[in-house]
């Protein structure tokens, strides 16, 4: 069965702040835990928001200020930078010395192009700032913790969600927006039939620990995708959920000029014209 999932998300703050000079090398203890679980997570996921990053187990208790003294002393000590995710707020990513650190390549450092910023930041908020926290998996946990289940190729959108007993998921993300939920319909039926053609995911289904999840912009095209799924009989045999992100509508706002005729489509093609209102308060 496919369902549509609103999400809520926490507001991110603090992000703009000045340098400070405290040398990273000096810190011990607590201090150094929670770094090293800012530099993971945005390892993990090629970017990171405070957001995000406040949603850590190691800033359980802790104070904005202390995030943010932290994201400064990861600045100043040439770990990681900062970049606009859109107008009004941040993202974080590694530095080339930050990839080192966390034992990646050069390619794995430096701010990520407009379409692969919006293809992360889907998944961070999918992951990390959902009420129901999942974590994205690495080609290398794929390939050395579920051995059976890894191939070459494999997109990097596989996720472990560990409610109840744990599954695998794989989240496709509909980055086109365009309203062509026919071609997100068929990507899904596609990675059905090769899902269960594979032994190691044709034992995960067998044991329902094995979902699909879309991950899409306007809530309009979320419903009608889940609809159209609904009525396939693949979707017997595999989960599939669908999830509007709201939140990435200001990305597609601020890139240069173009989304703002094209989100100006047919309600049946899955377009809302949002409300100049409602496009000032995405962006903020």
């Amino acid at each position: 069965m496919s369902t549509v999932k609103p999400m809520t998300f926490l507001t991110n703050f603090g992000d703009m702040m000045s340098a400070g000079r405290i040398p990273i090398t000096e810190k011990v203890g607590d201090d150094r835990l929670a770094i090293d679980a800012l530099l993971g997570q945005v390892a993990r996921y090629r970017l990171s928001t405070f957001a995000a990053m406040a949603q850590l187990p190691e800033f359980t208790g802790k104070s904005p200020r202390y995030l943010r003294r932290l994201l400064r002393d990861c600045r100043v000590a040439g770990l990681l930078a900062s970049a606009t995710l859109h107008a009004g707020m941040r993202y974080w990513f590694l530095t080339v010395a930050g990839a080192a650190r966390c034992g990646l390549d050069e390619s794995r450092s430096g701010p990520l192009s407009e379409p692969a910023k919006l293809r992360a930041y889907a998944m961070l908020i999918f992951c990390c700032i959902s009420t129901r926290p999942r974590y994205r998996l690495a080609a290398n946990e794929l390939n050395n913790q579920f051995s059976v289940l890894h191939r070459p190729g494999m997109p990097g959108t596989y996720y472990f969600d560990p409610a109840e007993k744990g599954g695998i998921g794989l989240a496709r993300i509909d980055a086109g927006h365009h309203g062509r939920w026919d071609r997100v319909v068929q990507s899904v039926r596609q990675d059905i039939s090769l899902h269960t053609r594979l032994p190691g995911f044709r034992q995960l289904i067998a044991a329902h620990r094995f979902e699909i999840t879309v991950l899409t912009v306007l809530p309009a095209k979320a419903a009608r995708t889940a609809s159209v799924l609904n009525s396939l009989p693949e979707v017997k045999h595999v989960p599939v959920h669908v999830v509007a992100q709201s939140e990435l509508l200001p990305l597609i706002h601020s890139s240069p000029g173009k989304e703002e005729t094209r989100i100006k489509k047919s309600p049946s093609m899955g377009f809302i014209a949002p409300s100049p209102g409602a496009r000032k308060n995405n962006g903020q």
